[in-house]
């Protein structure tokens, strides 16, 4: 009974402490562009932005470019590492331009099913090649990482992994390593490689995040579904701060009935990409 009793306890402290972010900090989501989701029968997931081109990602690693500027379909083509495993759940540039490629830095996809590696390719809109696998061998649970971020400003690369799970309220575990060097090759993180690490917990379904200055933006939730009453109402951005190792802010973001997926700036513009029917969002709030 007492166990029972703590539990519940629990679980109405872990709602209490979600609802009371989402009531301080309410943001909004406006439609900045109707790309679809769904695309080829695959799901959204993976958005990254280099100046005035989106470059987004289905599972499996099916990837569509797009004009910010003109709103205008580029081209669509799969990742050198199309696999079923390849959930391409997060995607990021990092700061070196691979040989041969002029117009796009290197971009880092987290693979999140299977090995759960980060696989960096050449890209541009003639398709993609794989030039680096980056990976975690710790001996742990952050071996098995399902997203990677690149802080592009400072060269580094976080890797993060579920390790605890407490009825729902998960405790993630960040890792940060210096970016390692296209010509360095594949490489396996060990502990030796860890600069630092930290933990953050929080119950909503985790999606993809970038990074900008000190802070790790972080979609999550599930979509709404058909049946109202079977909403979790857990649509929102999670901000992290990387200094104080904190989730410093949550935003409320249940006014959207889409899935938060991916998330980077165009600009000063945070743009949120969502599954089902789709879109860029414009996030404000944060």
């Amino acid at each position: 009974m007492k166990t029972n009793l703590v539990t519940s306890i629990r679980r109405l402290l872990a709602g209490t402490l979600f609802l009371a972010a989402a009531t301080a900090f309410c943001g909004n989501a406006t439609l900045e562009y109707p790309f679809v989701g769904t695309y080829k029968r695959e799901a959204a997931q993976g958005m990254a932005i280099h100046k005035d081109t989106a470059f987004l990602f289905n599972n499996t690693g099916i990837c569509r470019m797009y004009n910010l500027k003109t709103g205008e379909f580029i081209t669509s083509f799969e990742l050198d590492t199309l696999a079923p495993e390849n959930h391409s759940n997060c995607a990021d540039f990092g700061v070196e331009y691979p040989a041969g490629n002029h117009s796009y830095p290197a971009i880092y996809v987290s693979e999140c099913y299977g090995k759960r590696r980060c696989f960096v390719e050449s890209i541009n809109a003639s398709g993609a090649k794989l030039i680096q696998t980056l990976a975690v061998k710790t001996g742990g649970k952050d071996d098995r990482p399902f997203d990677w971020y690149v802080d592009r400003e400072k060269k580094f690369l976080y890797s993060i992994a579920i390790v605890a799970d407490d009825k729902g309220m998960r405790e993630y575990r960040l890792s940060k390593y210096r970016l390692p060097a296209l010509s360095a090759g594949d490489v396996n993180f060990t502990k030796a490689d860890v600069i630092e690490q930290f933990t953050i917990k929080f119950s909503q379904l985790s999606q993809g995040g970038t990074i900008r200055g000190d802070y790790l933006y972080m979609p999550v939730g599930h979509p709404k579904p058909s049946d109202p009453k079977k909403d979790r109402k857990d649509r929102g951005l999670l901000v992290v701060n990387l200094k104080t190792k904190q989730i410093e802010k949550t935003l409320e973001l249940n006014q959207l009935a889409v899935e938060p997926e991916d998330i980077a700036f165009h600009g000063d513009k945070l743009l949120m990409y969502c599954g089902q029917s789709g879109g860029l969002w414009h996030i404000t709030g944060f």
